[in-house]
């Protein structure tokens, strides 16, 4: 039995009021799916409300079972008649009762994203469309988003102009149309979109609808698309019993569609709305919900709530400073460890999240050295990810070009034009005459019987590219970041992702961009005459990484998670680790440029960020890493905005050293002072237990210990511009680690001496006279050691 004395003002409230329409702003952690189920509980059992004139709506599969149970569980089987589900399967439930109606086949198929884009390859091909200037996958991507703007096939083509590019398309749109009916299929997209059109064309049917759902209840509004929005309009018009559930604040997936506006605009669109704010919180601890208030508070799109607790403060928020990324992730590994050994914390109760799935690598590599049992929600392993395994079998071949596995991994990615046929022509001729099939392409392939003129073409191209590469693979040619580069180039396969130019697209050039810097820090480590320092070791080691078998780790109570800020929405954890708070990580560098003519782009980042914050219930570890491996070189790296947002009387700041001696650490401690408001406030104070780290007491002295241990230090007893020469018998500056005559050690090109300097600060750039050969360095991107 319930009783609506079990709800705080504010959610009996919102349970209460079913006249009308109704926006519930739901802070995180407010206790939204309790009022929910009771609303609805109320509805049927106080004021004998019908179940089939409820539609309640949201955005999971997960979310509507459970809904349907706990409702179930309050008012008895009688709920079982409520129309509970996601958009998209309400909306087919729709069309399957109205097939015959609208036009449809009843037992229509629904096309998931690779059914969409199988059709899309098929008419590519039909079309004689080459897969390098139509890629299936951006393509599909184009009509989907169209599809989600409401955009048809006839509109489409008006649009497109003489844009010859963009009327292909608009040709491929329409019959990809024609392909889903003479299929009688639907894509995703469709589920959505046709519910709206068909409803539009036929008002004796949306009227049945309209008195069957006089009590319409949406989840989630903020994530709402402009379809998702138009079909709730028409369902709601009438009777406008629509009550919303959604936080502004955490609207996170314009990229995806959804429109800010619909939550933010409810109130024009229904003038009489009634609008209950639920603010108590019952995750999180009260420092938590301050650092998160304090940082959505800079957004200026928002209606604006205030989230509280009547718990205790908790336990002080936790930023450590960190070197480099390495040092990053084992900060973050030890202390998350170190809660769970002094609190009595499973490993399960931990999460950590990140931005971008690239960021993954660095935090698997720790848990596999300490041993520690993971799960990647939502995402693959690192050396596992589709496109990572691609560039290895380009690797490998290098090593062993008679590897045929590897060989037929790569031969048509990205796209060359050679199909399943060439390749079975390929491969029985190989077998015939007892050939490898790289030795059959490069040398023997004009032997090759059935093969056409554009096929031939393509493995001419094929052949030409892997002579080029194994020339470079040669010992003593290139150093293995720059080969690991050179295949990329080569391949294609960079400019085939940029030319998707498509989300997923962005997600998988940025693990390139990893891989580069894992092998960049294996050849960093291994000095260059080390005979573990070569290709062959280096996949060997990636092989056995891969290879092991997982760890056991007794059920999810022991195994830590890690997943994007994304993937955390609905989450909670006692323990929560951000990583990566950089600038042109987090906020990421594409929000930030588009920032400067949409003020939204940045906006949408510090939501994202608000939401990893909420997830915490006891403990929020915040982490950034002064120097960051981007595409195999060390870049500089500033703290992220958002950091600064945090008040700093909730903060404890640890400095993390990195891997490399004080005088190598990167530079940008003179930007480093947004948090500082110069008055030496406490900042959370405190000391390290360990060595490698001190805290920092105040913002100021913050900036200070920054600003003196890198190269923003005094570089010379000169202005910027002067420049720098000695030979090789002056003695150099003692206190001067990059004084003129210091010797010093480069990753790849081995021990050398400084004999030309010149700038300061980010600027500094120095000659160093390897052997026989003199390179100019700019040091801001240089991994130099004391040598």
């Amino acid at each position: 039995m319930y009783s609506l004395e079990d709800l705080n003002p504010e959610q009996r409230i919102a349970a209460e009021t079913t006249e009308g329409p109704l926006l519930i702003l739901a802070g995180a952690g407010s206790g939204k799916t309790r009022v929910l189920t009771y609303r609805i509980a109320h509805m049927i059992d106080a004021l004998n409300v019908a179940p089939w004139n409820i539609l309640a709506v949201t955005f999971t599969n997960k979310a509507a079972g459970e809904m349907r149970q706990r409702v179930v569980d309050l008012v008895g089987p009688v709920a079982e008649r409520i129309w509970i589900g996601t958009f998209h399967s309400v909306c087919a439930r729709l069309l399957r009762y109205e097939a015959e109606a609208f036009g449809l086949h009843r037992d229509f198929t629904i096309y998931d994203e690779e059914d969409r884009r199988a059709l899309v390859r098929r008419i590519l091909n039909a079309r004689d469309l080459s897969d390098q200037d139509y890629p299936p996958r951006a393509v599909a991507g184009q009509i989907s988003r169209a599809k989600n703007m409401m955009i048809d096939v006839e509109t489409y083509a008006r649009q497109s102009g003489a844009d010859p590019h963009k009327r292909q398309i608009a040709d491929v749109y329409a019959d990809y149309e024609k392909g889903l009916r003479a299929n009688k299929a639907l894509d995703f997209d469709d589920l959505i979109v046709e519910p709206v059109r068909a409803l539009r064309r036929c008002p004796e049917i949306l009227e049945k609808y309209r008195q069957r759902f006089k009590y319409v209840l949406i989840d989630e509004y903020q994530d709402t698309n402009r379809p998702q929005y138009l079909l709730t309009r028409l369902l709601a018009e009438e009777h406008r019993n629509i009550c919303v559930v959604g936080d502004d604040d955490q609207s996170i997936y314009q990229f995806r569609g959804a429109d800010l506006r619909n939550i933010l605009d409810f109130e024009k669109d229904y003038t009489e709305t009634a609008i209950v704010r639920l603010e108590q919180n019952y995750r999180s601890t009260a420092r938590i919900l301050a650092a998160a208030n304090a940082v959505i508070g800079n957004n200026l799109d928002r209606k604006g709530k205030k989230l509280w607790t009547a718990d205790a403060d908790g336990d002080m928020i936790n930023y450590a400073e960190c070197g480099d990324d390495r040092g990053e992730a084992r900060h973050v590994v030890t202390k998350i460890e170190a809660l769970c050994r002094d609190e009595g914390y499973s490993r399960g109760e931990a999460a950590i999240l990140y931005r971008t799935n690239a960021q993954s690598r660095q935090l698997e590599e720790e848990l596999r050295r300490g041993g520690i049992p993971y799960t990647i929600i939502g995402g693959l392993r690192f050396y596992e990810r589709r496109e990572i395994k691609d560039v290895l079998a380009y690797l490998r071949l290098l090593v062993n070009p008679d590897d045929d596995v590897s060989l037929l991994r790569v031969l048509n990615v990205p796209k060359r034009g050679i199909g399943n046929t060439t390749i079975e022509r390929l491969v029985s001729y190989g077998r015939q005459q007892q050939r490898q099939l790289l030795d059959v392409i490069v040398h023997e392939r004009e032997q090759v019987q059935g093969l056409g003129a554009r096929a031939m073409k393509s493995l001419g191209e094929f052949a030409e590219i892997m002579e080029a590469l194994l020339g470079a693979a040669a010992p003593g040619v290139m150093p293995l970041p720059e080969l690991v580069e050179e295949v990329l180039e080569k391949s294609g396969y960079l400019e085939a992702l940029r030319t998707e130019a498509t989300p997923e697209a962005e997600a998988r050039e940025e693990n390139l961009g990893e891989l580069v810097s894992s092998i960049a820090e294996y050849a960093s480590e291994h000095g260059a005459d080390d005979e573990d320092a070569g290709l062959s070791a280096f996949l060997e080691e990636v092989s056995l990484m891969t290879s092991e078998d997982e760890v056991d780790a007794e059920g999810r109570g022991q195994t830590l998670t890690l997943m994007t800020l994304h993937a955390a929405k609905g989450l909670e954890f006692p323990v929560i680790a951000i990583c990566g708070l950089e600038e042109e990580l987090f906020p990421t560098l594409r929000s930030i440029d588009e920032s400067k003519t949409n003020p939204g782009a940045i906006e949408e980042e510090r939501r994202l960020f608000y939401v990893g914050i909420t997830r915490a219930q006891k403990h929020l570890l915040l982490a950034s890493a002064s120097s960051r491996y981007v595409f195999g070189q060390s870049r500089m790296m500033e703290p992220s905005r958002f950091v600064a947002e945090i008040p700093e009387h909730l903060v404890k700041v640890t400095q993390v050293e990195s891997r490399t001696p004080s005088w190598g650490t990167p530079p940008g401690a003179a930007r480093r002072q947004r948090w500082s408001s110069g008055d030496g406030k406490s900042s959370g104070g405190g000391s390290s237990k360990s060595g490698s780290s001190s805290s920092g007491s105040s913002s100021s002295s913050r900036a200070k210990h920054l600003s003196t241990a890198g190269y923003n230090a005094p570089a010379a007893k000169a202005p910027a511009g002067v420049h720098y020469e000695m030979d090789e018998g002056s003695a150099p500056d003692s206190n001067d680690p990059l004084a003129v005559g210091r010797w010093v050690k480069h990753p790849n090109f081995g021990r050398g001496m400084i004999t030309e300097r010149e700038g300061t600060g980010e600027d500094t750039k120095i000659t160093v006279r390897f052997g026989s050969m003199s390179k100019r360095i700019l040091v801001a991107y240089a991994q130099l050691e004391p040598a």
